[in-house]
């Protein structure tokens, strides 16, 4: 930086801090600003990314589940909430010999394990087949093969039953031999059980679950099919269940998200208008209070181009202060405020380092310092057309 501009920015310093208490207004009104469009922008890339990213982590292309249950099964899948529904077994028969396939799958959702001895909440038991399962066993090393009375558990269950490795499920006792790595999914809050175990439970265990049934099948193509023909093939052999594909799982909370950006939009640009009107204000009093200031250095030999740049070097100093103000503000309510939603908490939303957050970062300070320079230019300009003479004679 030449010493030009840093004289610049110095003479900016110090006239911003003149009146610190009324530009802390207007550092706090850009910061919050920019603290609700970081936020906003957060939120809609992290749930996003976890739409995009949860048949991925699932290892499904398509997820077929009862007509009826498609909004259950998001949510297990986005928001770990429990869910059982259920579908006849003759529906996944019909399916795993169709050519376009080349792996599927099947689990069925049971009822919940309770954890009134350890401060966890339920967990959703899942019985599963191992000789073609391809969701729950990639996300361990190594796994050995479920005996009986031997389960597998997620990463929230193990991370919160501890060395525990002994729990009871069903009224009788089992061992934890293995827990997956954390999948940000449905899965993480599962107790998997082998297919072959149902026979030992008694009906009254089962809850609503009858033998035959299953909850929901996942379905890997052939490489270099499209999905949507595929879906079209398995609609031909059974138009009744309900079909999720890599491309409209989640809709629901697609729409949802959509409603709650336009509210954002609508919060974002009233706040935005209020602080263009606080910045008119605020640097319209400055002009009023410094016009004999100007009228002596446009004497002296000042140009108005140098009264421009030097007041509006004042409103970037403002405009800067309050967007940084504004960015840690805007993840701080992403990570602390927002840790409620499950599509949140299992992303690295809270990263002010990654390169999604820095993009976001940057376009919030943007806004922040256009807001601000756009309220201030219209004083600011008139400020510099006084004529000195008139300006200095004025008390």
């Amino acid at each position: 930086m030449s010493k030009g501009k840093l004289s610049l920015v110095h003479v900016a310093w110090k006239g911003v801090s003149r009146k610190i208490f009324r530009n802390i207004v207007l550092v706090f009104a850009v910061g919050l600003l920019v603290g609700l469009l970081v936020f906003a922008l957060l939120f809609k890339n992290a749930v996003e990314e976890d739409i995009d990213q949860a048949t991925k982590r699932l290892g499904a292309d398509i997820i077929i589940v009862p007509s009826k249950a498609k909004s259950m099964a998001e949510e297990f899948i986005f928001e770990s909430k429990l869910k059982t529904f259920y579908m006849d077994r003759s529906v996944y028969e019909e399916l795993k010999d169709m050519e376009d396939i080349s792996a599927s799958t099947y689990q069925i959702y049971l009822n919940t394990l309770d954890s009134g001895c350890c401060s966890i909440i339920e967990g959703q038991v899942i019985a599963f087949d191992q000789k073609s399962d391809f969701v729950v066993t990639p996300w361990m090393q190594n796994p050995p093969l479920l005996k009986k009375d031997e389960v597998y558990v997620g990463y929230y269950v193990w991370e919160y039953l501890g060395l525990i490795e002994t729990m009871n499920l069903f009224g009788a006792e089992i061992k934890m031999v293995k827990h997956l790595e954390t999948t940000g999914t449905g899965i993480d809050h599962g107790i998997f059980m082998r297919i072959e175990d149902l026979d030992a439970l008694t009906e009254s265990s089962l809850g609503n679950y009858k033998k035959g049934q299953i909850s929901i099948i996942f379905i890997k193509i052939k490489e270099g099919l499209d999905v949507k023909e595929v879906v079209g093939h398995i609609r031909d052999i059974n138009p009744r269940v309900g079909i999720m594909t890599r491309g409209n799982i989640g809709a629901d909370v697609r729409t949802t998200l959509e409603d709650i950006l336009r509210v954002f939009i609508i919060t974002i640009s009233i706040s935005s208008f209020l602080a263009v009107l606080l910045a008119w204000s605020t640097f319209s009093a400055l002009a009023n209070e410094r016009r004999r200031e100007v009228g002596i250095l446009r004497a002296l030999g000042a140009k108005k181009s140098h009264i421009i740049n030097l007041f509006l070097s004042e409103a970037f100093i403002i405009s800067f202060l309050g967007s940084v103000f504004g960015i840690f503000l805007g993840h701080y309510l992403i990570s602390y405020l927002a840790s409620d939603f499950q599509l949140l908490s299992r992303l690295d939303a809270n990263s002010i380092f990654s390169s999604h957050s820095m993009v976001i970062s940057l376009i919030g300070m943007g806004a922040g310092i256009i807001v601000c320079l756009g309220g201030a230019a219209l004083p600011v300009l008139r400020l510099a057309r006084l004529e000195p003479l008139l300006a200095i004679k004025e008390e």
